[in-house]
């Protein structure tokens, strides 16, 4: 039978608040490595599945994908006995959810709005979807509301997103989302056939 951690709401939010603040380093940290890891592996195929393989808007969002998931799994393991596992799942499907698609709708906004890829905007949206990811995790996690009917759907959505993370670099379907971005559209998408004109720490 499970234990359940009684404590004030107070020393519970404080909990919460600790954890989050930490998923926001640790996302910004193992995200901004992501986009350099597969050149770093001599572009051994294999480390696409959690890098950025191309300059794709799809690739990019595996950089708060990828830590997210990793952090929440340990986050479960510390907070399972709390009186917030019942939004636990909930909180990290939207979490998960939200990160990433800060990123893609902000990226094209900008795009439309300067005419041009902003290197300082990414940065700006790459911060600002961690902080809102947390942020919506925290709201939920220290909620009153009960998310026990969304529980098994919190999960398939987390599940489906993995799924989807996993795959669609090798397998990535031919839509803007997915296709290589340099100075201009190239038709190209997943894992590239040269990467000469991207290596950032000379010949691999």
């Amino acid at each position: 039978m499970k234990t359940v951690s009684i404590c004030s709401d107070f020393e519970m939010n404080k909990n919460i608040a600790r954890w989050e603040i930490a998923g926001f380093f640790f996302v910004l940290i193992f995200g901004s490595l992501l986009h350099f890891a597969f050149e770093l592996s001599g572009f051994w195929k294999p480390v696409a599945l959690l890098a950025a393989a191309n300059e794709s808007t799809w690739e990019h969002l595996k950089m708060v994908f990828w830590p997210g998931l990793v952090f929440f799994i340990a986050q479960y393991y510390f907070l399972r006995n709390m009186e917030c596992t019942n939004r636990f799942w909930c909180a990290k499907a939207v979490c998960l959810l939200l990160m990433p698609l800060v990123i893609a709708v902000g990226w094209y906004a900008a795009i439309g709005l300067l005419g041009e890829n902003n290197f300082t905007v990414n940065i700006i949206l790459f911060v600002g979807a961690i902080i809102i990811g947390q942020l919506a995790s925290y709201l939920i996690l220290t909620s009153k509301i009960s998310t026990s009917i969304n529980h098994k759907r919190s999960i398939v959505i987390i599940l489906l997103l993995t799924l989807a993370f996993a795959t669609l670099t090798y397998l990535p379907p031919k839509i803007f989302l997915f296709e290589h971005m340099d100075l201009q559209n190239t038709g190209q998408y997943g894992i590239l056939d040269s990467y000469e004109d991207l290596l950032i720490f000379g010949d691999s």
